[in-house]
């Protein structure tokens, strides 16, 4: 009854933890990738890791979310200090200035935020269904 969007969403962040994992472990890797080490075992890999958290999340999220409920609000607190990182990192570089974005420029950050503020809003679709079909459950009993 209440799950038609939440199958459709569900997958949807699973896929968007991984992609954007994949994408920003490249991203360090092809910065670091003239250093005297292997590129791989860069300083800059060492907080990506932590990030491989959201896509396991995600996928029991996906999986099972009766039993793995419990995760959701982790991953919107999660995703919440991300983008609050991202956003604060913009304006202290200055790459979010409306005039950067006025002149048509889209970078790999600008991505970052959308995707970010996509999932969140996706979790707590989520969230906000399965708290109503723990009222519907409620009022059965």
């Amino acid at each position: 009854m209440y799950m038609g969007i939440s199958r459709i969403l569900k997958p949807f962040v699973f896929v968007y933890e991984c992609i954007k994992v994949l994408a920003l472990t490249l991203v360090f890797i092809l910065l670091n990738s003239n250093t005297f080490i292997a590129p791989w075992l860069s300083p800059m890999v060492i907080y990506i890791a932590p990030m491989a958290l959201f896509p396991i999340m995600a996928l029991f999220i996906w999986l099972n979310t009766a039993r793995y409920r419990a995760y959701l609000p982790l991953l919107a607190a999660g995703k919440a200090v991300g983008l609050f990182i991202i956003l604060g990192w913009s304006i202290i570089s200055r790459q979010g200035t409306m005039m950067y974005m006025a002149q048509g420029a889209f970078n790999f950050l600008d991505m970052m935020v959308c995707g970010d503020l996509l999932t969140l809003a996706a979790v707590f679709v989520i969230i906000r269904e399965y708290r109503k079909i723990d009222a519907a459950d409620m009022e059965e009993k």
